[in-house]
């Protein structure tokens, strides 16, 4: 009997409780409060305690439920490779590199979408052509890719839909609280300060003229107003992602052919979803944007699959097309001693569309993942640090601090403009906003660290007492 036990990547947000799956009949062994409940195998069911079940001489649940989950991934691999279940070596570490960039990219997110901010000119969109939004996805396809893939893989294809439903629907939940709360925060301050931009210049003044008709366009995602814009997107890719995934189950080759050939009809034919106050559809293009998307899941499941690094040979060409995309981009920063004007026509890379995700930015954000992929370690000891593991919690909580961050930009929005964009300002809006970011995720983490903690097992005085 061959059995695998099923988890989930939390840095995707998603979270199922431990099970055993049999190979042979696809029947499901819930663990719940530590024990076994329901499993059936070779046409018999069978019900014991799960301290029984995995050799363990105790009768507090607690106790064993670790033990027997690490000793269940032991015989699992064991079983594959024909080897001793106890002297198998630990599991993989985890990548610390996902969750710092995939933060990082969060930041610099915070930072762009607050109008006025002088911090905006040294993040990633000044110094090629790519910005952060492209990272995130990037990101966001190979960490799902790292959730799903296991499931996918044993030909669940039922489960993988309705788990990826699932978080759809959480992603499309929490698009509307965003829409909701931003509106009365910013239909406030422009009743506050008398400064009706606050709603005008994010595409909220129909909410005031056609209340109804606006929000029922915005629960239907017709309705995306500036800077909202990327959660529908999201909603559209989990959709996408089991189908994806069953392709990359097939092949690899297959599902970015398929994935880009949908891009590649979504350019030529302007193939996008309509959207209620933009002539060319969504912004972030689903039918464009899914390519990024399933390039970072296939690169989950190579990674998965062969235990391959980058190639030095690769390196020469990469880091040349991101020195062309540099000097591109100058002027980077506005400073006397930078030339006031661009080194190279810009026009040498149109189009450089955001929303249909231009070839220019597709090909910098692979080159930049494979080069930090090269240079820097997946376990380095700098992402070990206090600064870097605060930056890579807020990565691993990334819908609540991406929904976060947007509401603190429309605050710092507003303190920038009553308050004036002066020097300290910008710093207090800056620093507070990233504060309270990286505060939020670490209270997050540590409430899900303290209900995943078993309890403390009864001692056997304690036991023999009770």
């Amino acid at each position: 009997m061959c059995l695998s036990v099923s988890y989930a990547d939390d840095a995707t947000g998603d979270s199922d409780r431990y099970g055993v799956r049999h190979a042979n009949d696809r029947s499901v062994v819930c663990f719940r409060r530590g024990v076994l409940f329901r499993g059936a195998a070779a046409g018999h069911k069978c019900q014991r305690s799960l301290s029984s079940y995995c050799g363990l001489e105790t009768n507090a649940p607690s106790a064993g439920f670790m033990a027997c989950i690490s000793r269940l991934f032991r015989l699992h691999s064991c079983q594959q490779r024909d080897c001793d279940p106890m002297s198998m070596s630990p599991r993989k570490e985890r990548d610390l590199r996902i969750d710092f960039f995939r933060g990082l990219a969060l930041v610099f997110i915070f930072i762009d979408h607050v109008p006025d901010n002088s911090w905006a000119s040294v993040t990633l969109r000044n110094f090629g052509f790519s910005d952060a939004s492209e990272v995130f996805v990037l990101l966001a396809g190979y960490s799902a890719g790292l959730a799903y893939w296991s499931m996918c893989e044993r030909g669940d294809f039922q489960g993988t839909w309705l788990r990826a439903s699932r978080r759809a629907g959480q992603i499309y939940i929490w698009h509307i609280g965003v829409f909701l709360a931003s509106a009365v925060l910013l239909y406030t301050a422009a009743r506050l300060f008398q400064n009706p931009d606050y709603v005008n210049n994010i595409a909220m003044a129909e909410l005031a003229t056609a209340p109804w008709h606006t929000l029922a366009s915005a629960l239907l995602l017709f309705y995306q107003p500036n800077q909202m814009n990327i959660l529908p997107m999201y909603v559209v890719l989990m959709f996408w992602l089991p189908v994806a995934l069953f392709l990359l189950r097939k092949s690899v080759l297959l599902a970015l052919a398929v994935s880009f050939g949908i891009w590649l009809i979504a350019n030529i034919a302007s193939i996008n979803l309509p959207t209620q106050h933009r002539v060319d559809g969504w912004f972030f293009n689903p039918f464009a944007w899914q390519l990024l998307f399933t390039t970072g899941a296939a690169a989950s499941v190579m990674a998965r699959r062969v235990q391959s690094y980058p190639r030095n040979a690769l390196l020469i060409p990469i880091a040349a097309y991101l020195a062309f995309a540099f000097i591109v981009a100058a002027p980077w920063v506005q400073h006397s001693w930078l030339p006031d004007g661009r080194l190279i026509s810009r026009e040498i890379v149109e189009p450089m569309s955001k929303p249909d995700l231009s070839p220019w930015r597709f090909l910098h954000v692979l080159a930049l993942a494979y080069f930090v992929a090269a240079v820097v370690p997946s376990n380095a000891a700098w992402l070990k640090r206090p600064w870097a593991n605060a930056v890579s919690t807020c990565g691993k909580h990334s819908l609540e601090i991406f929904s976060l961050g947007t509401l603190l930009s429309f605050f710092g929005w507003i303190a920038l403009t009553e308050l004036g964009s002066n020097h300290l300002t910008v710093l207090a809006v800056n620093v507070v906003g990233i504060a309270i970011m990286g505060m939020t995720a670490w209270q997050m983490s540590r409430r899900a660290q303290g209900s995943s903690v078993p309890l403390r097992p009864r001692s056997s005085v304690q036991a023999l007492a009770s």
